[in-house]
């Protein structure tokens, strides 16, 4: 009986005097990963479709306010919302970046890579800036039609399809409650853009394949980045994050898919995750830090079989959503004054919106996407290359 009370003691001291960090690492290690997450799900994660479709439908609520109540909208938005408003297009962004870097490891060539996401892109883009440009304007200008085909405006709308934005169109929206802008989601288009440029950078140099060295260069600059916050502001939000802190956190994803094998999944993680990045985003000084955790909680909820609205099935809808909400919710402001209420935009806005965004989809996006096949060659060019050069 000593014996075993003896062994027990033994026991308990050993426990006792375990570093704390190895006890943490211990309750964690039983628990299943993105990675594991991902094997189980052909390479991807199963919630990420559901999530951005979300994503998208919260800004076109965010947009419904403020097209309807212009400078007054902070009146409607209840103060515990800011947080979740300042974190939804960080959390496109590192959504976009965990995403990407599969497709950069998976292609390994620079050339498919850069064509797969202009197949993705531009298309679809393409459409909806003609659609406002060449059928929305003329339909609902102010000015004659002679005038607004000749205005410098009307040109120069065209340049978003390469990401020189712009916002204006000649007469078009002038009396809205948020007037003269056609399309304002499109700020987002440059960032995107520099975010695929500096990826091609990164699998130029091979920086993107060796998850080391990544990560090394990664929390060099986020230390670098959070200190320059802390002590100058530099990445605070104002009514939203700078753009480079939406580029920021897209490098977060990319960090996040290579740790996606020691990234542990737990309803209790995410919820102290969901809280800390709460808590951290409003604050000044905290942008780089609240990445962490808010990216994580991005990570698990796509790793999530979040069930689909049956209508919504049949395609990712979510890059029409967010491309053509915006000019459809100014639409109906300008021809329906009385429309001018949130919970009445709203669901008529989305409701036209996810019309557009399936038509969108089946015909231009889906369409697109299968010339992929075309750029197979790309793949091949590559593989002889390395070859030619094993040999010599």
């Amino acid at each position: 009986m000593d014996t075993n009370l003896s062994g027990l003691n033994k026991t308990a001291d050993t426990t006792q005097t375990q570093p704390l960090a190895s006890r943490i690492a211990g309750v964690f290690a039983g628990l299943p990963t993105a990675a594991m997450a991902m094997e189980k799900n052909r390479g991807a994660g199963p919630g990420f479709d559901a999530l951005r479709i979300g994503l998208a439908l919260c800004i076109l609520l965010f947009h419904a306010i403020q097209n309807s109540y212009a400078k007054r909208y902070v009146e409607y938005i209840p103060t515990a919302f800011y947080p979740v408003i300042l974190a939804l297009l960080p959390m496109f962004f590192c959504l976009s970046g965990f995403l990407v870097t599969g497709s950069a490891v998976r292609t390994r060539s620079v050339p498919l890579f850069l064509s797969y996401r202009g197949l993705r892109i531009f298309p679809a883009l393409a459409v909806e800036v003609a659609l406002c440009a060449l059928v929305l304007g003329p339909l609902l200008t102010i000015v004659p039609l002679k005038e607004y085909f000749h205005d410098r405006h009307f040109f120069e709308y065209f340049g978003n399809i390469i990401s020189m934005v712009r916002y204006t169109l000649p007469g078009l929206f002038t009396d809205n409650p948020v007037p003269n802008i056609v399309n304002i989601s499109l700020w987002t288009l440059r960032p995107e853009f520099y975010c695929y440029v500096v990826m091609a950078g990164l699998m130029l140099t091979s920086i993107v394949y060796r998850p080391a060295l990544y990560t090394w260069l990664f929390l060099a600059s986020t230390v670098a980045l959070a200190m320059l916050n802390i002590v100058t502001g530099f990445g605070n939000a104002t009514s939203s994050y700078p753009w480079h802190v939406i580029i920021y956190y897209f490098f977060v994803g990319i960090a996040f898919f290579h740790w996606r094998g020691r990234l542990p999944l737990h309803i209790g993680l995410f919820a102290a995750a969901a809280t800390l990045a709460y808590i951290l985003i409003p604050f000044d000084g905290t942008t780089y830090i609240a990445a962490f955790p808010l990216t994580y909680c991005v990570v698990y909820l796509g790793m999530l079989k979040i069930p689909r609205i049956p209508l919504l099935q049949n395609g990712d809808y979510s890059y029409g959503i967010y491309l053509f909400h915006f000019p459809i919710q100014q639409t109906l402001v300008h021809l329906f004054p009385g429309i001018r209420e949130w919970w009445l935009l709203f669901p008529t806005a989305a409701i036209l919106t996810m019309l557009f965004a399936a038509a969108s989809w089946h015909w231009i996006e889906k369409p697109s996407l299968k010339l992929k096949k075309r750029f197979d060659f790309l793949r091949t060019w590559r593989l002889a290359r390395m070859m030619s050069a094993d040999r010599a």
